[in-house]
C-alpha cells in the first residue's frame, strides 16, 4: 500500500511538473526563441492568443481603395463588415495573460480594430457619397480632403492636380506619370478618377500620417519576456 502511494505521488509531482514547464516557441526576424513558461502568470493558451494577435496575426485583407474605375466593382461594404466582425469576434473571445497590461493592450487592439474598420466602410461609401467622410476619425485634421470630395466638381479637380503636380516633381521618370494623368484628366470617368486618387493619395495618406501609434512593439517585447524563463535563441 505504501508503494501504491508512492508512485502515485511521483506520478502527481511529474505531471505537474510538465504542465508547469510548457515551452512556447517565436520568431523574432530570423531568430528562433524558446523559453519555458510561467504558469503562475500565464497559461500557454494566454501566450499564444497574445502573440498571435499581436506579432503574427494577418491584417484586414478587404479591398476598400480603388486603383481605377474598374476596382470599384469589387469594392464591398458588406464584405468588409463580415471581416471586421469575425476578427472582433475572435479578439473578444481571447483570454490574454493577466495583468494591467494585458488588459490595456487588449483594448487598444480592440480600438485600433474598430476605427480601421470604419474607416475602411466609409472609404467605400465615399466613393459615391462623400459626405460619409464626415465625422470619421481624422476628418479634421483631412479635411481639406474631405471638403473636396464633398463639393467635388472644380475643387476636387484643383486637389487632384496639386496632388499629381507634386508626385511628378518628387518622381525620377515623371513621364509615364504626365502620361497617365493626362489620359485619366480627359477620361469619360475623369471624376470618377478624381475622387478615386483624391481619396486614396491625398485623405487615406493624411489619415495614415495621423494615426496615433497605439503599440509600442518594444514594451510588448519586454512585458512579454515577464511570462518566460530559460529563454534561448537559435538565429540564422
Amino acid at each position: 500500500m505504501k508503494k501504491f502511494l508512492l508512485s502515485l505521488t511521483l506520478l502527481f509531482t511529474l505531471a505537474s511538473t510538465a504542465k508547469a514547464q510548457e515551452v512556447f516557441e517565436w520568431f523574432e526576424g530570423s531568430c528562433l526563441f524558446g523559453a519555458t513558461i510561467d504558469t503562475t502568470k500565464a497559461s500557454y493558451l494566454q501566450v499564444q492568443n497574445a502573440h498571435y494577435t499581436l506579432i503574427q496575426a494577418s491584417e484586414l485583407s478587404q479591398p476598400f481603395l480603388a486603383f481605377q474605375p474598374k476596382d470599384t466593382a469589387f469594392l464591398k461594404v458588406k464584405n468588409i463588415r463580415f471581416e471586421c466582425e469575425n476578427f472582433q469576434k475572435e479578439l473578444e473571445a481571447m483570454e490574454y495573460p493577466k495583468g494591467t497590461y494585458w488588459a490595456n493592450i487588449k483594448k487598444a487592439k480592440a480600438a485600433d480594430l474598430k476605427e480601421q474598420c470604419l474607416l475602411r466602410e466609409k472609404a467605400v461609401i465615399a466613393l459615391t457619397d462623400p459626405k460619409a467622410l464626415k465625422g470619421t476619425p481624422y476628418s479634421k485634421e483631412c479635411s481639406r480632403y474631405v471638403s473636396a470630395l464633398e463639393k467635388g466638381g472644380k475643387t476636387l479637380l484643383a486637389l487632384w492636380k496639386e496632388i499629381h503636380d507634386k508626385e511628378v516633381a518628387e518622381a525620377l521618370d515623371p513621364d509615364p506619370i504626365i502620361r497617365s494623368f493626362e489620359k485619366n484628366w480627359n477620361s469619360t470617368d475623369q471624376e470618377l478618377w478624381a475622387r478615386i486618387e483624391v481619396l486614396r493619395y491625398g485623405w487615406w495618406n493624411c489619415v495614415l500620417q495621423n494615426q496615433k501609434v497605439w503599440f509600442n512593439e518594444t514594451l510588448y517585447h519586454s512585458e512579454f519576456r515577464k511570462l518566460m524563463s530559460q529563454i534561448t535563441s537559435n538565429c540564422h
